[in-house]
């Protein structure tokens, strides 16, 4: 419906131009809400006889209106108020006008606290728990470098060319290598490289799963797992783990209520847990996928990162139309290579392949010629029996801190392998005031609410240990011990005298 108003209010003669005026009085009745979003305006033709001015001054107006932002004009349709609000004068060249723009943004706990870890570590005087990554004091740094200089000696330029988005030829191949002693591939046709596990995880997820769909995460689990199937639309149900992994009866409950797309989970080693599922457990899932026709993605990012029990063969060895696999070597040369990779088959592949090519082409070319020829050496290997002991030593410390100083207060159980201990109270307590508290008094750490999928019932943090010498661990955990009681007296509000 075209907009009529009185304007017999116009001042001819005015030192405002008649121009302006009609400029204001849109200005006015725009802001002012008499003209909504998305009507339409007169045309200058009919504005231009109603306001008693000529055809010129009407199209003058609608420009200047349209330069402001107020309106928008399309030949054939006429001239319509635009759906998203001007900026402000005043505040023209700042960036409030984007939040109109921008779809709407999504709030997610699990990627405020992952941002958090990131920034945790840059305070000097802050002892950070929240940040699982290897002490890059021991990362394989001298051995990257002679490998480097030997790859640029044997490629020259074309260390920096572009290579397949696959993946190139040497580096699938010995991922495969790895994949066929472990299970998680049988050749490098399987294999896609990515910039990360992260970017793996996340590939997987948009190639299998639609909004509305129906996806089952452990709980607690790796955050960014969680981020990932939250941003797909998907709903994402958890399910809990214990001591054996995913507690798989649980899994069959929710899977005679719903169509499940997809089952997230990790089956060695787990983060935050630190846990094997098992064996029971992983055969009655694998049978679950088939009966049920639903996909499996496995983590592996910490399978390598053992120091008690015996390796376990990767899931996908058991069912890989059905199983994606993913992992990474973040976890122990170094996280910022951002090199992971993605096991699978068929036409899942396929899709996974597409949508890494479109997502950034390839992964650093030269970051995969020198992980194929590092790995070639079999450096690998040898770097990690060097260093799991000093891992092994940093999670003992941990325990036995968290034993002296927390003894009644918290429950954990010893992780098998990982960077992290899963760490519940005994008696709840205001999450968000914890980690407050801690940051105050030096030390940080993951709240467990960001790793769960539905809102927890207890109070848990993951406490990661790999940067950390003995000692400071040991300080960490006295900070934490402090944060909590300093947060129990609070919640307990203050002593009333009694005459």
């Amino acid at each position: 419906m075209s907009y009529n108003r009185d304007w017999q209010d116009l001042e001819r003669g005015a030192q405002t131009s008649l121009t302006e005026q009609i400029v204001d009085r849109f200005r006015v009745a725009i802001d002012g809400g008499e003209l909504g979003p998305g009507e339409k305006l007169p045309t200058t033709r009919a504005l231009a006889e109603q306001a008693g001015v000529n055809h010129l001054t009407a199209v003058r107006a609608y420009r200047r209106l349209a330069e402001e932002g107020y309106v928008s004009a399309t030949v054939g349709r006429g001239t319509f108020v635009r759906t998203v609000p001007p900026a402000a004068a005043a505040a023209s060249t700042g960036t409030e006008w984007q939040n109109a723009v921008l779809p709407p943004d999504r709030p997610s706990y699990p990627n405020e606290m992952l941002a958090q870890s990131f920034r945790l570590p840059e305070d000097p005087e802050l002892i950070s728990l929240a940040t699982g990554w290897p002490d890059p004091r021991l990362y394989p740094a001298q051995a990257l470098k002679r490998t480097t200089a030997r790859v640029f000696e044997e490629l020259g330029g074309e260390a920096l060319s572009y290579v397949n988005p696959e993946g190139s030829a040497a580096l699938r191949e010995q991922v495969a290598i790895r994949g066929r002693e472990s299970g998680f591939a049988t050749s490098a046709e399987e294999i896609v490289v990515t910039s990360g596990a992260y970017q793996a995880i996340d590939l997987v997820c948009r190639a299998i799963v639609s909004p509305g769909d129906v996806v089952v995460v452990e709980s607690p689990t790796f955050m960014g797992m969680l981020s990932s199937l939250q941003a797909t639309g998907a709903r994402v149900i958890g399910v809990p783990v214990d001591g054996e992994g995913l507690d798989v009866a649980a899994l069959e409950r929710v899977l005679a209520r719903h169509e499940v797309k997809l089952v997230a989970l990790q089956t060695a080693c787990a983060n935050p847990t630190g846990q094997d599922m098992s064996p029971a457990r992983r055969e009655r899932l694998v049978e679950l996928a088939r009966e049920r026709s639903f996909f499996v993605l496995e983590d592996g990012v910490y399978a390598t990162v053992r120091f008690e029990g015996e390796d376990r063969a990767r899931l996908r060895g058991a069912a890989p139309s059905h199983v994606v696999y993913v992992d990474s070597l973040s976890k122990t040369i170094g996280g910022g290579l951002r090199l992971g990779w993605v096991a699978a088959s068929g036409p899942v592949r396929r899709r996974i392949a597409t949508l890494k090519m479109s997502s950034d082409m390839h992964t650093s070319s030269l970051v995969q010629h020198v992980a194929a020829a590092y790995l070639a050496q079999d450096a690998h290997e040898r770097h990690l029996a060097g260093t799991l002991p000093v891992y092994r030593e940093r999670r003992d410390a941990l325990l036995d801190s968290l034993a002296r100083r927390l003894e009644d207060e918290v429950t954990f159980v010893r992780p098998l392998g990982g960077h992290h201990v899963w760490v519940r109270f005994a008696t709840p307590l205001d999450e968000r005031a914890l980690f407050a508290e801690a940051v105050r008094q030096g030390v940080g750490f993951l709240p467990g609410g960001a790793m769960t999928a539905e809102r927890p019932d207890e109070t848990a943090v993951r406490l990661s240990f790999p940067l950390w010498e003995p000692e400071r661990l040991d300080e960490a955990v006295r900070r934490l011990a402090a944060a909590v009681r300093a947060v129990r007296r609070l919640e307990r509000g203050p002593l009333v005298a009694v005459s």
